[in-house]
């Protein structure tokens, strides 16, 4: 695979030696004997994915204990799993930014091995944005925050929050590769933080679609990541446009009156058309439009994302 950097470029990863990457994976080495109450949540790219209570990580208490989300690795002899897990450590041990998971640990002291990750009290954003809907039926029992629909300003602010964290991840030079609200995690502080994908297989297995033998999100991708298999941080802006869509949609997917053929269809000949709903501000179609141009030269990188953002928020806060 073909991984380009902001501008568009093809760039390799720097690359560390494999003791210097043992020897950063060492700082995060977590006991397995420390994890109990291991709550399946359901399976992901690599293995099944777990809510677990996690002991020692409070030097003041050592037996109060944390949620935590664990991702296990049980396809160690698969070589692209492992080097996607291994991805996905690099990537979270080097990005601490408030907007990003922050990863807590690793056991590698036995099978199957587990990244541990903070987790939310309301778990991820997709559900959160359903849970605002009026036709949403509450299944009671969660002990979950009462939702309400939000404001333009809250969402917003999800919006600004979420392209603070993947600017963090892009000055890393990391690729998302798959950015939307399943893999952003949110708190009742209305907080959220982007992670990467956990339940894609079982929870949101529809949203995925099989093509060319790949697994993809293909209503969050633009042409050049379908058809030429280039992924870059240009390819994650246009994502997070679909992001944006999620958001002022409550939750809705991408061209919901499409089926997955006329999407791949359509995008191939570059005549997919976004329905923006009334309550989403004109300012947010208009960036929205410039996240998801079909060229990648022509999306926003990052940065302005957020420069325009925070000029809207000033805007409302005045």
């Amino acid at each position: 695979m073909r991984v380009k950097d902001a501008d568009g470029t093809e760039t390799a990863q720097s690359a560390s030696s494999n003791q210097s990457k043992r020897s950063g994976y060492d700082k995060f080495a977590f006991d397995r004997r420390n994890l109990s109450n291991m709550m399946l949540l359901g399976s992901g790219e690599f293995g099944d994915v777990y809510l677990v209570q996690a002991r020692g990580l409070k030097a003041s208490d050592p037996e109060e204990t944390t949620v935590l989300m664990a991702k296990s690795l049980v396809r160690s002899k698969d070589d692209e799993a492992l080097h996607e897990f291994k991805r996905e450590i690099d990537l979270f041990s080097k990005v601490d930014h408030a907007h990003v998971v922050k990863m807590i640990g690793i056991c590698r002291d036995g099978d199957p091995h587990y990244l541990l990750l903070e987790y939310t009290d309301w778990g991820d954003l997709k559900q959160f944005l359903l849970a605002t809907r009026k036709d949403f039926k509450d299944k009671g029992g969660q002990g979950k925050p009462k939702v309400r629909s939000l404001s333009s300003g809250q969402a917003v602010t999800m919006v600004l929050q979420a392209a603070l964290g993947l600017e963090a991840i892009s000055e890393k030079r990391f690729i998302h590769k798959d950015v939307a609200a399943r893999n952003v995690l949110i708190s009742s502080d209305l907080s959220v933080k982007i992670s990467l994908s956990g339940l894609s297989q079982n929870t949101y297995q529809k949203e995925y679609y099989k093509y060319r033998n790949a697994i993809l999100p293909l209503r969050w991708l633009p042409y050049e990541a379908v058809f030429d298999d280039e992924f870059s941080t240009k390819s994650d802006v246009y994502s997070f446009g679909c992001l944006m869509w999620e958001i002022f949609n409550k939750g809705e997917w991408p061209f919901p009156d499409l089926t997955d053929e006329q999407v791949l269809s359509q995008l191939e000949s570059k005549k997919l058309s976004w329905k923006h709903s009334s309550r989403t501000p004109e300012y947010i179609v208009a960036l929205h439009e410039q996240c998801t141009h079909s060229h990648p030269h022509q999306r926003l990188t990052f940065s302005s994302i957020v420069t325009q953002l925070r000029d809207v928020m000033v805007n409302l806060n005045s």
